[in-house]
């Protein structure tokens, strides 16, 4: 009984850590690439969304993930309804990497072309970290590249909210 108390208080706790405020940039340019950025896109971008978002803990702001964006910038080539394109765009917004969304679909010719040239075809997902280049979507092999690009890993949950949301009493002792 009084180990529950005290993982109750330790995820009472957790849960009133204070939230940090971060901020993320949307733009889309004239060619209708959309890029998601922590920070402002340079002059004259167009219409730029800003918009607050509440994370616990480090965040975008890490010079790790700024080094690993300059050296091995991500791109995602997508398209709307592809459901791998949504669960890759996912992923790295989960682990706040900054990243181009380029829509390849067929209202968009300019960017068809720029991918073709830039991987060689068109299919998507395709994802490239640098000069690598991924075609479809496995969350380990995206999670292994965006590792070795330098880019910071996600948080993992402590194992006091592992075991909580077991829904299983710990045996007695």
């Amino acid at each position: 009984m009084a180990r529950n108390s005290l993982m109750l208080i330790a995820l009472a706790l957790l849960a009133a850590a204070p939230a940090q405020a971060e901020r993320l940039y949307k733009w889309v340019d004239e060619a209708g690439h959309v890029t998601y950025l922590d920070h402002p896109p340079p002059e004259g971008q167009g219409q730029v969304e800003e918009k607050e978002m509440r994370t616990r803990g480090g965040g975008s702001g890490d010079p790790a993930a700024a080094e690993a964006a300059a050296k091995a910038p991500v791109t995602l080539y997508s398209t709307s309804g592809c459901t791998s394109c949504d669960a890759a765009r996912a992923q790295l917004r989960k682990r706040k990497v900054p990243f181009k969304d380029i829509d390849v679909s067929s209202k968009n010719p300019e960017a068809q072309e720029e991918m073709r040239k830039k991987v060689g075809e068109l299919a998507v997902p395709t994802i490239t970290v640098g000069s690598k280049v991924m075609r479809g979507y496995v969350d380990s092999l995206l999670d292994g590249e965006l590792d070795q690009a330098g880019y910071p890993k996600v948080e993992a949950a402590s194992p006091a909210e592992g075991e909580a949301g077991s829904g299983e009493a710990a045996p007695q002792q």
